[in-house]
């Protein structure tokens, strides 16, 4: 079993190809590099902000949520200035 050696570069690479929805799996055959390699470099280089699909869907339910407020409260002020 060989050791090898990948640079920073094409680790940060296939990170970012899985962070963009590639499977490790599929990654690891067509780089001919082992997923579980790839699953420690994701720990190492993957953004810590990242934010999940489902918390991104949370965030896009919340911004959606507060500009509809934001709407109701311009027309209620435009309301309330007439008078």
């Amino acid at each position: 079993m060989s050791s090898k050696k990948y640079d920073e570069n094409f680790k940060k690479k296939i990170v970012q190809l899985y962070l963009e929805g590639r499977v490790a799996t599929e990654l690891g055959k067509e780089y001919k590099v082992s997923p579980t390699a790839i699953y420690s470099w994701i720990k190492l280089y993957a953004d810590e902000t990242a934010v999940s699909l489902k918390e991104f869907t949370n965030i896009q339910k919340e911004n959606t949520r507060l500009k509809q407020e934001v709407e109701i409260l311009k027309q209620a002020m435009a309301i309330m200035t007439t008078k």
